[in-house]
């Protein structure tokens, strides 16, 4: 139902980027359109439109999100709110229970709010953060959260959330098929969205995590790395 593509996670200038690649590939796009009805008998044979539109369908494929499974924490009674709420060592309100994944509420320092994660790298940290504190050794659990999505040719890499964001910078021209988007909150970098452009994705972190002010026109010369910009921050 948004009215652009990836409108939750990305920009509009990320969003006018992908859905110019995926017109131009005879891609189809229906915004801020919602679906009535699957139609057919054995199998799905048209998919009915908010706005009255029949389209033809061989299959579909629906991708609804997901919602926390917490009823069994609930029923144990741990504290759950937007997920199972753990701790920076993934340990619930329950000394002797740990949680992990996509189902837990879990502190972020870089951040400075709870986040609920729906990543494999959460997934995998959180893991082995659990793991170590059943076993004894005190680990903390901060993690930059970071994503990608394979489309066509195109590898996007997400470093840092957006949410937030008061100013972004284009790194790169996005012509190029090869570029990055810098999200600013009062002058400091909090994400980077990064197109074809692994090292921007990379070096990002480090001033994402370094939470200094930065200076915008350094952000989108390419002539400087980010390494170079995180370095002159140390």
């Amino acid at each position: 139902m948004a009215d652009r593509v990836m409108s939750r996670v990305v920009s509009a200038e990320i969003s006018d980027f992908y859905q110019i690649e995926h017109t131009s590939r005879g891609v189809q796009l229906r915004l801020s359109t919602g679906t009535v009805a699957f139609h057919g008998k054995s199998r799905v044979t048209a998919v009915e439109t908010s706005d009255g539109e029949m389209i033809d369908a061989d299959f579909v494929v629906v991708g609804v999100g997901i919602l926390p499974n917490v009823e069994l924490a609930d029923e144990a009674g741990l504290l759950v709110n937007d997920g199972v709420v753990v701790d920076e060592r993934c340990q619930t309100d329950d000394p002797d229970i740990y949680a992990i994944g996509d189902c837990t509420s879990h502190p972020n320092a870089i951040y400075g709010r709870r986040l609920r994660l729906e990543s494999v790298h959460n997934a995998l940290e959180q893991a082995k953060t659990a793991a170590s504190n059943i076993c004894g050794v005190d680990c903390v659990y901060s993690e930059l959260p970071w994503f990608w999505s394979d489309q066509f040719d195109l590898k996007l890499q997400i470093a840092g959330l957006s949410s937030g964001y008061d100013d972004v910078v284009i790194r790169g021209n996005p012509a190029d098929r090869s570029f990055a988007c810098l999200y600013l909150r009062d002058g400091k970098l909090i994400a980077t969205d990064a197109v074809n452009a692994p090292k921007d994705f990379l070096q990002s972190k480090a001033l994402i995590t370094a939470q200094r002010v930065l200076d915008a026109d350094q952000l989108a010369n390419t002539d400087m790395s980010l390494k170079d910009i995180a370095n002159q921050c140390d």
